[in-house]
Order: structure tokens, then C-alpha cells, then sequence
């Protein structure tokens, strides 16, 4: 008599076990990256962290690049989504939204210094790194826009200079993070969010004032300067 297949494992399924081994290959990407560097991760070091066979690594991702993609894009996906939570539930005021979408999306990425290293700093040494982070930077600035147009009164010219700023806005936090984890400026971590509170809010009530201001340029064709998208695939990481 033949027994039946289930597939199932001390309680879990095939499918459970390949979850629970890619979660921990995750963890593990998450701590090594975020500890030692990304020049320091292996796929060894990965599996002996995460008690994976080399094989089962390889069932979850093409290469070290997939995984630290899959990390950084966690990281990003969580903290935009607590902070789009965060304002939604705050007061119907622009300051006060402001103040909640920011302070969370700080909070949540620098509570865990691994995750703020991942974020930001180890960007400049991988080349996919730093496309997730361009990626993460336009997919925030995107938000930016969204919700720009939802609080404020803009002009109806104004798209060009909401989406400049927005990229601004994103950009100017995003590089203060990183200086700031570098211990690059002597502030605390409320001093942090203050000041980035602080110059969004500047910048989004001011936005009609800088419309009026900027002259030309709105229809330059995207691409005519360096891509906003960052260095290419094929190229080198920056040094």
C-alpha cells in the first residue's frame, strides 16, 4: 500500500516551509547587510545566518542582488505604508499631517539602525542598492505630489514646481538621514525630524509663491540633464 504525498512537514506545508526559509534568508540579509556591509555579504554567510542550505537560497533568489533588493524594498514598503497610516489618521491639518508622515517613516527606519544602514548608506556600494533607493526616492516623491494636491490649494500651473519640489523635498531629508547616521551632524533624533518637518512645511506653503517665481523650464523634456533615475545597470557602483 502506497502512503499519500501531502507534502506536509512537522505540521507545515511545502509551501509554509518555503516561506519560513526565504523569511529567515531575509533576516539574515537584513543583519549582515546592516551589520557588516554589503562587500561583506556572501551567499554562505547568508545561509549558515539563516540555517539554509545553499540550494533552498537559490528557491527564493537568483542572486545576492535579489535579495538585498527584496530587503530594501521591504524596508521602504513598510515604513510608506505605517507613515501613510500615520496621516491619514492625523488632524485635518496640513502642519500636523505633515509632521505625522514624516516623523513616522523617520522612526520606523532609524528604530532599527540595520534597516536605516540598509536604507541609506549601503546604497553606495551596490549598484541595485542604489536603484532601490532612487526608486524608494521617486516612489515617495510621488506620495508627496499626491498628497500636495489633496492639502493644499495649488494653482493649476503649478505641476511642474510640485513635482520639482516634491523631488527636492525627498532628496534634502533622504541625504540629511544619511549624515545624520553618520553622525555627520551633532542633533538628536527629535532635532532630526524637526528640521525636516520644519523645511517640508516651508517649501509645500510656499509652493504657489514659487510658481509665480519660476519662469521657463516647465517643458524641458525629461532626460535633457543627468537621468533622475540614477547610474545604469550595466555601470559601476559610484565610489
Amino acid at each position: 500500500m502506497t502512503r499519500a504525498v501531502t507534502g506536509v512537514y512537522r505540521g507545515a506545508s511545502a509551501e509554509q516551509r518555503r516561506a519560513q526559509r526565504r523569511r529567515r534568508l531575509m533576516d539574515a540579509g537584513l543583519d549582515i547587510i546592516g551589520t557588516q556591509g554589503w562587500s561583506a555579504t556572501t551567499v554562505r554567510g547568508v545561509c549558515e545566518q539563516a540555517r539554509v542550505g545553499p540550494r533552498f537560497f537559490y528557491e527564493s533568489f537568483d542572486d545576492l542582488d535579489a535579495l538585498a533588493a527584496a530587503v530594501h524594498d521591504e524596508i521602504r514598503d513598510t515604513a510608506l505604508e505605517r507613515a501613510l497610516e500615520a496621516v491619514a489618521a492625523a488632524p485635518d491639518d496640513v502642519g500636523a499631517k505633515i509632521r505625522a508622515g514624516i516623523e513616522t517613516i523617520i522612526t520606523d527606519v532609524t528604530d532599527d539602525p540595520r534597516r536605516a544602514r540598509v536604507a541609506f548608506a549601503e546604497a553606495h556600494g551596490s549598484v541595485t542598492l542604489m536603484h532601490r533607493r532612487f526608486t524608494a526616492m521617486r516612489t515617495i516623491a510621488g506620495v508627496i505630489v499626491d498628497q500636495a494636491h489633496e492639502l493644499l490649494d495649488l494653482p493649476s500651473d503649478s505641476e511642474h514646481v510640485v513635482q520639482a519640489v516634491a523631488q527636492l523635498l525627498t532628496g534634502g531629508v533622504t541625504e540629511l538621514v544619511l549624515v545624520w547616521i553618520n553622525d555627520g551632524v551633532a542633533i538628536d533624533r527629535t532635532a532630526l525630524i524637526d528640521i525636516s518637518v520644519e523645511f517640508t512645511r516651508t517649501m509645500l506653503e510656499n509652493l504657489t509663491d514659487i510658481t509665480e517665481k519660476v519662469s521657463g523650464g516647465a517643458g524641458e523634456a525629461p532626460g535633457t540633464a543627468d537621468s533622475p533615475d540614477g547610474p545604469s545597470e550595466t555601470g559601476n557602483a559610484p565610489h
